[in-house]
């Protein structure tokens, strides 16, 4: 399996020889540069060697998924990722990516299916939490997002983008003193990082959903 440093996740992507999963994508709102992402150490060669050879467990199918979706081949990767699920369905990291992959296309439904999954085998998982937070925001189900990113804070108090997307949730249910709080919190952990992804107006991210089951 690709060596992996867990922080936080989201959509997969490389950047040079860096394998990098960061925040969700949400339109118009930078991500945070410190420890907010889960990065992986790839040379070239482990890149193209992963992709090229013939998977035989669940790992391998695994890490093909992980780069088949940096790649924006988001249904060959939630192939990849169910060959690996349907091998070793008591691994909540496949779920999680599946889930992952799912919201990167679109499909937000199908991604809260797979973050409940990967929730139900591992209840202190704080990146599925954050990432079903920003799907059940993005749906509009403002209450249960924020019960999610509470539970992400709960196991990762640094967590900004935790802070900074419960603030919105708060906003859109008129809650804005909550808000401003959850901005200040995010103020203090980093300044820098927070002037630059916390959006002053309080502006909810565009994200589409399908409910069409795959």
């Amino acid at each position: 399996m690709i060596k992996r440093t867990l922080t936080t996740l989201s959509t997969a992507f490389i950047v040079g020889l860096l394998f990098v999963i960061h925040d969700t994508r949400v339109a118009a709102q930078p991500e945070p540069l410190s420890h907010d992402r889960l990065m992986v150490s790839v040379n070239l060669q482990d890149y193209t060697s992963t992709l090229r050879q013939q998977p035989k467990t669940a790992e391998d199918y695994y890490d093909q998924g992980l780069m088949l979706h940096s790649q924006g081949q988001f249904d060959q990767a939630i192939a990849k990722l169910t060959t690996a699920i349907d091998a070793e369905p008591s691994n909540p990291d496949y779920y999680f990516s599946r889930g992952l992959a799912y919201a990167d296309e679109g499909n937000l439904i199908l991604a809260i299916r797979d973050y409940d999954h990967a929730i139900a085998l591992d209840h202190r998982f704080a990146s599925v939490y954050y990432n079903r937070g920003v799907a059940r925001f993005a749906l509009r189900q403002n209450e249960a997002a924020i019960a999610d990113f509470s539970e992400a804070l709960q196991d990762n108090p640094g967590f900004i983008s935790a802070y900074y997307h419960r603030g919105m949730a708060h906003y859109d249910k008129g809650n804005v003193e909550l808000a401003r709080q959850d901005y200040n919190q995010a103020r203090q952990l980093n300044p820098q990082i927070a002037e630059g992804f916390y959006d002053s107006d309080f502006k909810r991210p565009q994200i589409g959903g399908d409910e069409n089951a795959r």
